[in-house]
């Protein structure tokens, strides 16, 4: 295009020849507010013509749930953008060097939260430097230990939970975490359904059961995730308090060298 034919473009839409598409440009702006506000790049093309276009009821939850995880949890994809796209297969998702792949979730809006939450927990933890097994899973009150090069932890898939005084998340054997970082996605997907109180998220937990159930059989967990890996603030939506006396005995155990 000659710079005279961009001119008389740039007249003839301001004289109302041409009519903007409105719909396109607001796609494209809840995909650069996304990027400048979380540092996560909303892919709708890959070299292998995986990815497809977002709708906007998507790009409207990945949105607000940024918002509400916060800025510990995406601040370090500001200096280090995310990418994240859906792929036109569905089923599942994954990430990995800097990249964020979900399954197509069809109009499942659950199933996106569902995803992005726990593959997100990854990219997060990731960018930050595991801190939760570097500094805190050895804790009292965190279950894992190191035999050798190996991590184990009393809920290993396939096994049945061994007895001691660790806290474990009531979960079957689907969704049994295999490594600290695995736990602490858990830890937050749980979390937040909890808080929330989605109870058709919280699949596949005991739905029988009250939505805050998770708090009482791993108190710790949740108030580290509230309190460091999300560092909610009192006024947050989701903050929630325990009994004085487990807030007490928490604080101790985060605490403890």
């Amino acid at each position: 295009m000659t710079k005279q034919t961009g001119l008389w473009g740039m007249f003839r839409r301001l004289a109302g020849e041409e009519t903007i598409d409105r719909a396109a440009f607001e796609h494209a702006e809840a995909i650069g507010d996304i990027a400048m506000n979380y540092g996560i790049r909303i892919l709708e093309a890959t070299p292998d013509r995986g990815a497809r276009p977002w709708r906007k009821v998507e790009l409207h939850l990945i949105n607000e749930t940024l918002a509400l995880l916060g800025p510990a949890f995406y601040s370090p994809f500001l200096a280090h953008p995310l990418d994240l796209w859906i792929d036109r297969t569905p089923g599942g998702g994954g990430y990995g060097s800097g990249t964020l792949r979900i399954g197509d979730p069809g109009h499942d809006p659950s199933l996106l939260y569902r995803v992005f939450l726990h593959e997100g927990t990854h990219a997060s933890n990731e960018y930050r430097g595991w801190p939760y097994e570097r500094q805190y899973c050895m804790r009292p009150g965190f279950d894992w230990r190191r035999e050798g090069k190996t991590w184990v932890h009393p809920r290993q898939q396939g096994r049945a939970a061994e007895a001691g005084t660790w806290e474990t998340l009531p979960v079957d054997s689907r969704d049994v975490s295999v490594a600290p970082g695995e736990d602490l996605a858990e830890t937050v997907r749980y979390f937040v359904h909890s808080v929330r109180d989605e109870r058709a998220y919280l699949w596949p937990l005991d739905q029988t059961k009250p939505a805050t159930y998770l708090w009482d059989t791993s108190p710790t967990r949740f108030i580290f995730v509230r309190d460091i890996f999300l560092a909610l603030p009192p006024t947050h939506i989701w903050y929630r308090t325990l009994d004085p006396e487990v807030e007490a005995r928490v604080a101790q155990v985060l605490r403890t060298a």
